[in-house]
């Protein structure tokens, strides 16, 4: 992978251009204490990036606290170039680690922690307007004459925000992983419909489509095509993700998407999420539980979950238009 210009400008700077940067980008105004958010401070020196101490409640505050880079001892303008990459597209800890020569275990670490910072966001911002779904798969696909999931397949339903009709162009989406339930093949559930839209839906802003075919498919092409080229970036840019972090992979792309097909530059962007929000750490990360899987069994009663999703749809239905 090329770094691209901005990442190479990252590269150039200085340690004290990176700490003016991050200065800029988190207190704007000037310090500000987390706590009591008072102005007045004073730096204590001999650290190796400004640790500040509150003049109203003495507690002490670096510049890098409670942002993604706490605790790390990478440079700041490498941490700059891993978001600048990120932000243009996905990389893998292998690439990055041998564009800003840092550790496989590191560049994997800090990856993860900007993709925390992606999801948190995500899952903040939730979809509005006219909203349909659409069910993909990401992973190897196993041989052609087996019929349930493969190890490394894991169902994800796409719900998007769409202009100029029920197939129309895609302003927005949102990932979520098919955790098990009834589930069937290329057919989205009521279980996993009711959870997506608890989760990622603002009913005060959203009209729900649950509309189906005669044997259950939403058939959303143009939902489709966006989650066709997501799970083949991931494939191709990633040796394997397991199901254990593949939610962040998921949310990772849905961000970058969001941001493009809003015109908002992502790169500046996620420096503020950056800043504004913690990582969870190493331990954390590996302590993610497993989720559960789909296992699209072929012989239940598929009738019955298209009958209750049409139920459902006409829920949907009857509250958009009261």
């Amino acid at each position: 992978m090329y770094l691209n210009e901005t990442a190479c400008r990252f590269l150039q700077y200085t340690e004290q251009d990176c700490i003016d940067l991050l200065m800029r980008a988190r207190w704007p105004d000037g310090f500000r204490c987390p706590k009591c958010d008072g102005a007045a401070h004073y730096r204590v020196s001999g650290r190796r990036l400004p640790l500040f101490a509150c003049a109203t409640c003495r507690r002490q505050c670096s510049l890098i606290s409670g942002t993604v880079m706490e605790r790390s001892r990478v440079p700041l303008r490498k941490w700059f170039t891993a978001i600048a990459l990120i932000s243009c597209g996905p990389i893998s800890a292998v690439a990055l680690a041998e564009q800003i020569r840092v550790t496989y275990k590191t560049a994997w670490l800090m990856l993860h922690k900007l993709r925390s910072a992606m999801s948190g966001h995500e899952e903040l911002d939730r979809l509005t307007g006219l909203v349909r779904f659409e069910l993909y798969k990401s992973g190897p696909q196993p041989m052609p004459w087996v019929r349930n999931l493969g190890d490394q397949e894991h169902p994800f339903v796409i719900g998007g925000s769409m202009e100029g009709g029920p197939d129309g162009r895609v302003l927005g989406v949102k990932l979520m992983l098919d955790t098990g339930g009834d589930t069937y093949q290329w057919k989205i559930t009521p279980q996993g419909a009711l959870r997506f839209i608890e989760k990622h839906i603002d009913l005060s802003g959203a009209v729900i489509d649950l509309r189906t075919d005669s044997i259950g498919r939403t058939r959303v092409f143009s939902l489709r095509k966006v989650a066709m080229d997501i799970a083949y970036a991931i494939a191709s840019t990633h040796r394997g993700v397991g199901a254990k972090h593949r939610q962040s992979y998921l949310n990772e792309h849905a961000y970058r998407f969001n941001r493009s097909s809003r015109g908002q530059t992502t790169e500046q962007h996620l420096l503020q999420l950056s800043v504004a929000s913690g990582a969870p750490t190493q331990k954390q990360l590996k302590s993610r539980t497993v989720p559960g899987r789909a296992d699209w069994d072929t012989y239940r009663n598929v009738r019955r979950m298209i009958l209750e999703f049409e139920t459902l749809a006409a829920r949907f239905s009857s509250q958009a238009a009261s």
